[in-house]
């Protein structure tokens, strides 16, 4: 079953499209969208539309930050009911938890996790399913909750860095219009980069109605159930690469025993395994794409427990060695034999 997203991420859309010299209605119609939802926020369309139509939006209008400039023209509310819980929270921790786990009323293909250490917290962004169009539905995503953070907490604060696995468009104005000098790309994540600290501020939006929006939303999310499936994705993606990815820890957060997982997801088609499977093969491609990194730490961010494992395995899914495929990627995106050079300098030898 294909993710869904309400119609509220098509949100000032035709408008955006219009300034960008686009046709609105044939670009919604040309990836299978109906242009009712631009009237209606709560219709369900399949997440993979949405990201073609942002994609090819950029791509024919030349804006390259389409995904930013559309998330900047719209309203934190966008999110509907969720909005409410986030706003209500009462610090920027309890805010941010919520968001991740409540996001898939909104969309199901996002998944965002916080991660901390001892000086820093990230809010991670990542699109699962086996479309690959999410430079520009990350974009947005992002760029959302960073004006949300500006907007809830006291005026000139300013998250460590806005982070972006892509690289940077070539037209920097729009950007530093929405992030000012925070923006940094070619990353090792997509998220934002808090510091530790900022996670205990209040947010100025609560007005301690929280616990009526968290029950509301609550509700709403019993009404939509998601399968073991979805679950155990999202779970995989947010452990991955912690070295602690496992069966018995998954079902141990699901509150079910490892047989009991095996038999849900038996039911649904898929194993443990082949989500397992599924995920690094979404992963590993983009990690390639992004800044250095040499296989050791490849290896870490795909769950495997050695450079050669994580190597065998990318020969046996792929077909061809790391260092082929980044050779043969850089070629192609560069198109010179300089950007060759470039890719031999990184560590997969």
């Amino acid at each position: 079953m294909k993710p869904l997203s309400r119609s509220a991420s098509l949100t000032n859309y035709a408008a955006m499209a219009q300034a960008a010299g686009l046709d609105p209605l044939a670009m919604l119609r040309e990836v299978g969208i109906d242009p009712a939802c631009l009237k209606d926020p709560d219709l369900k369309v399949p997440s993979e539309a949405i990201g073609q139509l942002l994609e090819r939006s950029a791509e024919r209008s030349g804006w390259e930050d389409f995904g930013v400039r559309l998330a900047e023209s719209r309203p934190f509310l966008v999110l509907g009911p969720l909005a409410f819980l986030v706003r209500e929270q009462s610090n920027v921790r309890a805010s941010l938890q919520m968001l991740s786990s409540y996001i898939h009323l909104h969309t199901e293909s996002l998944q965002l996790w916080l991660e901390e250490d001892a000086r820093q917290a990230r809010l991670c962004f990542e699109y699962v399913g086996r479309h690959s169009s999410t430079r520009q539905s990350l974009d947005q995503s992002i760029t959302v909750v960073y004006r949300f953070l500006k907007q809830a907490l006291p005026e000139g604060w300013e998250p460590d860095r806005v982070c972006f696995m892509h690289e940077a468009p070539r037209d920097l104005r729009v950007i530093r219009r929405v992030f000012s000098n925070r923006a940094s790309f070619k990353e090792a994540i997509n998220g934002i980069v808090l510091k530790r600290a900022d996670l205990e501020r209040p947010l100025s939006t609560s007005s301690q109605l929280g616990r009526y929006a968290h029950d509301y939303v609550q509700t709403l999310s019993m009404g939509t159930p998601r399968s073991t499936t979805a679950q155990v994705r999202r779970l995989i993606l947010a452990a991955l690469g912690t070295g602690h990815c496992s069966q018995v820890t998954i079902a141990a957060q699901l509150g079910m025993d490892v047989r009991t997982i095996r038999r849900h997801l038996d039911r649904e088609a898929t194993s443990f395994n082949a989500l397992m499977r599924e995920v690094r093969r979404e992963l590993a491609p983009r990690y390639l794409a992004g800044p250095p990194r040499s296989r050791y730490e490849l290896a870490m961010l795909l769950g495997f427990s050695a450079p050669q494992s994580f190597t065998r395995w990318f020969r046996g899914e792929f077909g061809v060695p790391v260092a082929s495929w980044m050779l043969d990627e850089a070629d192609v995106s560069s198109g010179g034999s300089h950007a060759i050079h470039d890719v031999r300098g990184r560590s997969f030898r």
